[in-house]
């Protein structure tokens, strides 16, 4: 019996970039990505089973402040975008607390 693997994480964060997995039959349009609640990025679509690779320096803020992934740490990811029938997509990243909640188990 042949074990599945789980589906991966749409969301991935590796080396300062950020990559986005549109693992489903539909596209994404109007796509929104927020790093921090204070820095985004936007794509007009991502179609279906294909990826989207961002830096993260390429995350801005309302003043045009870029993200410093050297300097700053990721606590929230967050996409949204619009389905074919217009139904909204939303997408939230699930990070692991460091220290010692995250040896217990717990979230942020």
């Amino acid at each position: 019996m042949a074990c599945s693997k789980p589906p991966a994480d749409p969301l991935q964060l590796e080396r300062g970039i950020l990559t986005v997995s549109n693992q489903s039959a539909q596209n994404w349009t109007h796509v929104e990505i927020w790093l921090n609640r204070g820095y985004r990025v936007t794509a007009e679509s991502i179609p279906a089973h294909t990826r989207f690779q961002v830096p993260l320096n390429s995350f801005v803020a309302g003043f045009g402040q870029r993200f410093d992934p050297g300097h700053m740490q990721v606590t929230d990811l967050r996409l949204s975008a619009t389905l074919p029938d217009g139904q909204p997509l939303g997408l939230t990243k699930a990070f692991t607390a460091s220290g010692l909640p995250g040896a217990l188990g717990g979230k942020r």
